[in-house]
């Protein structure tokens, strides 16, 4: 017999009974680490949807936070708000050093209550600071080398920042209700908080199925991914194994996310030794994954100091692919897996990829055909055809019509040219077809789409 069944025993001698809500929420820990700088050193301008912690052990730093100035000396501890651009350099001193904690609450109350602390310094013998500095210290231990060792390293930290946690908790809430005005008093810290939570969740299923066993069925739902047309995948590794228990391991997450959200929804999974992007996009045509993962590693080699290595693993447009595609950037990176034989994605990739690219470039030629394109590529229009249907899930006519229409779109909201006009200038030589096309795709006339927009623009 279940206990919910013996719950309501005795209910006719109770003289009372009290219950407290039932709390579900979740904490986050992001590039904490402790770091020694010289003279001349800096980090420059930048923002996160984090609260930050950062504590000076020896030396002075020099802070902006927004407009404000602040110098921190030894023993000062720093608290910033989420999303507050901020930057840092050393101050008058040989040398500095640091430890720096970034997280996050998923908790409504303790959310609000921690950000309407603001940005604040708070002075050595301060309370805060008094109380968390034993905390920090051990965490400031911990990321040292020889803590690496330790069989019980991952539980000290954990114990640690549940401290320091519950120690920066009670001081939040020991204060007015109305400590100051939060950093973002217009909802954009809520809504910034909101999306990081939504990407650490995404993170955290691209993870779990890399690593996890050959079971896809979660990844045919496409409800619990972001909306995309293509998903693509490569991994970067940096062959100097110091280089991952360093503070720049989490820059260079940070610049994967910052670099490849100009192309769509990222998600970059660490794993040793390298990380993994997998990347949702809603382009017509099949994107350059290659050109974005080459700038990327451009960007990481020129910002990190570091030689950095390039797997590609390609575009799919199923996310239950993205397992094959993981084991293709290792192979490219040589890297000695315990996989299954791979496919070859090689040929039908590269044909549907020209295809593709052939209509995006042409597709004002009224004569585009599935035929013309066929024998441009040498292969039968049935087989080109087939192709298009098991490489991206729909037809020739399909992308045809919705790269036509895209087009259309940004001519009927960017120009004032007529209508017949615009079919011409996509594609279409009879203007009542083109019409009927847009309303199928868009669901409105091109001139009420026109109108819309219009309406929008004032």
């Amino acid at each position: 017999m279940s206990w919910t069944s013996e719950a309501g025993g005795g209910r006719d001698f109770n003289i009372g009974q009290y219950a407290l809500p039932d709390l579900r929420f979740s904490f986050q820990m992001c590039g904490t680490h402790w770091r020694e700088v010289s003279t001349g050193w800096s980090y420059p301008a930048h923002n996160h949807a984090l609260f930050e912690l950062n504590y000076v052990m020896e030396g002075q730093q020099l802070m902006r936070i927004g407009e404000q100035r602040y110098v921190q000396e030894a023993g000062e501890l720093l608290l910033l708000a989420p999303d507050c651009m901020h930057e840092s350099r050393i101050g008058r001193c040989a040398s500095m050093s640091y430890f720096c904690m970034h997280f996050d609450i998923e908790d409504a109350v303790m959310y609000e209550r921690f950000a309407a602390l603001g940005s604040t310094l708070f002075a050595e013998n301060a309370e805060l600071t008094v109380k968390l500095k034993p905390e920090i210290e051990r965490l400031a231990l911990l990321c040292s080398e020889q803590a690496e060792e330790e069989a019980d390293e991952s539980f000290a930290v954990r114990a640690s920042v549940l401290k320091l946690l519950l120690e920066l908790s009670q001081y939040a809430f020991s204060l007015p209700g109305e400590v100051g005005k939060p950093s973002a008093p217009d909802g954009r810290g809520t809504e910034s908080a909101r999306r990081l939570r939504e990407r650490y969740a995404l993170e955290k299923k691209i993870q779990d199925f890399l690593s996890g066993p050959e079971t896809d069925g979660l990844w045919s739902e496409r409800t619990l991914l972001p909306p995309f047309n293509w998903v693509g995948l490569f991994t970067i590794m940096v062959p100097d194994r110091s280089f991952w228990t360093k503070p720049d391991r989490f820059l260079a997450k940070i610049l994967l996310d910052d670099a490849l959200s100009e192309h769509g929804i990222p998600a970059v999974a660490t794993g040793e030794q390298r990380l993994t992007a997998v990347l949702f996009m809603n382009g017509y045509s099949v994107p350059p994954l290659e050109e974005y993962a080459a700038d990327c590693r451009r960007l990481l080699e020129r910002r990190l100091g570091e030689t950095v290595k390039l797997g590609i693993g390609g575009v799919a447009v199923s996310p239950g692919e993205l397992k094959g595609l993981y084991r293709q950037s290792l192979r490219g990176l040589g890297l000695d897996e315990a996989f299954e034989s791979l496919p070859d994605f090689e040929f039908t990739n590269r044909t549907v990829r020209l295809a593709l690219l052939a209509i995006e470039s042409e597709y004002a030629e009224p004569g585009l055909t599935l035929k013309m394109l066929a024998e441009r590529l040498q292969i039968s229009p049935n087989y080109l055809s087939g192709l298009f249907t098991a490489e991206t899930g729909h037809s020739f006519t399909w992308h045809l019509t919705r790269i036509r229409i895209d087009r259309a779109c940004a001519l009927l909201k960017g120009t004032p040219i007529k209508v017949h006009q615009v079919a011409r200038q996509v594609g279409y030589a009879d203007q009542a077809y083109f019409s009927r096309c847009f309303k199928s795709v868009i669901g409105i006339s091109p001139v009420a789409y026109r109108n819309k927009m219009l309406a929008y623009a004032f």
